[in-house]
């Protein structure tokens, strides 16, 4: 009997291994999978919504999360397509299926009590809509596979006295990330063009995602824009400006 544990132990392994780098490619597989989200994100949401039977995997980076799929660790990673097509242009061995599970708004947030600047910020968002910059700003960002990381508005607001102070993360490429030593992306040009608007100087405050609410909520911070996405749940806590970006709720899986 004792000479059947082992014959045993490696059928189970063989299974346990099998389920685990089984391929997916459409979202019914996902059901009971392993799907590693961002805490309090659309994505996370939406999945808890589409799969309440998934293991949850939390993360704070999106980074993270997709390695987590890249080793084996999660069968899946819901969030932001534009941000998961970015990875995947980094990762070959990563994709994410063509079926999405649900659209997620994009706005700038700020400390609940702060109306008159969310009017401003409002107001320049609608100018830049309406002008065509704010197209031009995605195809530019996010609807393009760029090669080459694109070049930062080239704006200087120094001599403006009044500042206006925006938090952000640089971990959310193409929205906010490092190249060559400073911070580039989507946010950053879109804090930048409206800081002109406004005709106040811009200061960058980069910090992790997690402490962007608490620094809203302090007036550590103006305002930010960092990938955030708009939920029900953040809405009892800050507020929103009108959303300047849609974008699919798509999942990312092992090729």
């Amino acid at each position: 009997m004792n000479n059947l544990f082992p014959f045993l132990f490696l059928i189970i392994f063989i299974s346990c291994s099998k389920k685990s780098n089984e391929k997916i490619t459409e979202l019914s597989s996902l059901k009971d999978k392993r799907i590693a989200i961002l805490t309090g994100s659309a994505g996370d949401a939406a999945a808890r919504k589409a799969f309440p039977n998934a293991k949850f995997l939390d993360n704070i980076v999106a980074a993270d999360a997709a390695y987590s799929v890249k080793i084996g660790k999660a069968d899946a990673f819901i969030f932001n397509k534009s941000i998961l097509l970015n990875i995947v242009e980094k990762n070959p061995d990563l994709v994410v299926l063509d079926e999405p599970i649900a659209q997620v708004e994009i706005a700038a947030a700020f400390n609940i009590n702060r109306n008159d600047l969310l009017e401003e910020i409002n107001s320049a968002l609608q100018k830049l809509e309406a002008d065509g910059t704010l197209e031009l700003m995605r195809q530019k960002w996010i609807e393009n596979k760029y090669i080459t990381v694109p070049e930062m508005y080239d704006f200087s607001n120094e001599s403006y006295s009044e500042t206006l102070i925006m938090g952000t993360c640089s971990t959310v490429e193409p929205y906010s990330f490092m190249y060559n030593n400073k911070i580039t992306g989507f946010d950053i040009e879109l804090g930048l063009r409206i800081s002109e608007i406004l005709k106040k100087k811009l200061v960058i405050m980069n910090m992790s995602f997690e402490s962007l609410i608490p620094a809203l909520k302090s007036s550590k911070i103006d305002f930010a824009l960092s990938n955030f996405n708009v939920t029900e749940e953040r809405k009892k806590s800050i507020s929103f400006s009108t959303p300047y970006v849609v974008n699919d709720i798509s999942v990312l899986v092992r090729r």
